[in-house]
């Protein structure tokens, strides 16, 4: 009996830890092949400022508001959206900002208490920035890859891997098969009608545009439980080695 188990934990342990290990390795090549699309390492390291504005469409409780976002983020842990909307007649500006652990919000100029679980919401997409700077997929061990089906997206084949680790949701990140770029990125997130509930929650870019040689998407669809949420455009991209850390005050 003894001799059995042994014999088939042995087999257990060379048929599974081979492939456990080849398939971090193809997912970190997924990785490889993805920086190099939007830039390379250096590049993408060098250049960890973004400036953005951008407009669109949003859904608030059923109804379709045009807006405007002025946005400006420094890599690894600031960002900063500037929100503006007119809602029944009203003209509002949300100010959004993260800057590493501090997390603020301001509607109209006034500070807004935020729910512990928002503030939580609002770091982990700290930690998508993270992800989708993709180098930090290859440079930071805490990371946990695998490989997962591809999806299509708006008709094109993608390859997928899962990233993981200690303390960090699964985000399933997609790459166009033909080009390496990201094509969708797929999370749990929280419900912003502020319900407490997790929702699926989409993220569709594409339209790339390449600035000091890395390329940005253009456009952004987000989808929630599979329903379109937000969808917009840049207008302007300007990327930057280094955002003056003022910017990032309350």
């Amino acid at each position: 009996m003894r001799c059995t188990i042994l014999a088939v934990f042995v087999i257990s342990w060379v048929t599974n830890f081979p492939l456990t290990t080849a398939a971090a390795e193809d997912a970190k090549e997924i990785v490889k092949k993805a920086v190099a699309a939007h830039g390379g390492a250096d590049k993408i390291n060098k250049f960890k400022g973004v400036r953005s504005e951008s407009k669109g469409v949003i859904s608030i409780m059923g109804t379709d508001f045009e807006f405007t976002n002025q946005s400006v983020s420094q890599f690894p842990d600031k960002q900063k959206s500037t929100i503006q909307i007119e809602f029944m007649g009203n003209s509002i500006t949300v100010v959004q900002l993260v800057n590493g652990e501090r997390v603020s919000l301001t509607v109209n100029g006034m500070a807004q208490e935020i729910p512990e679980s928002q503030k939580t919401e609002l770091r982990e997409a700290i930690q998508l920035q993270k992800i989708m700077n993709l180098t930090s997929l290859l440079e930071d061990g805490r990371y946990e890859l695998k490989v997962i089906p591809g999806v299509k997206v708006d008709d094109r084949e993608t390859v997928g891997i899962a990233v993981g680790g200690k303390d960090l949701k699964e985000v399933k990140v997609f790459f166009d098969k033909q080009t390496y770029l990201v094509a969708k990125v797929e999370r749990k997130a929280l419900d912003p009608s502020l319900s407490g509930d997790e929702v699926n929650q989409e993220t569709i870019v594409s339209d790339y545009k390449e600035f000091n040689g890395v390329k940005k998407p253009m456009k952004t669809v987000i989808l929630l439980d599979g329903k379109k949420f937000m969808e917009a455009v840049n207008t302007k991209v300007e990327v930057v080695e280094k955002i003056d850390d003022k910017e990032f005050n309350d």
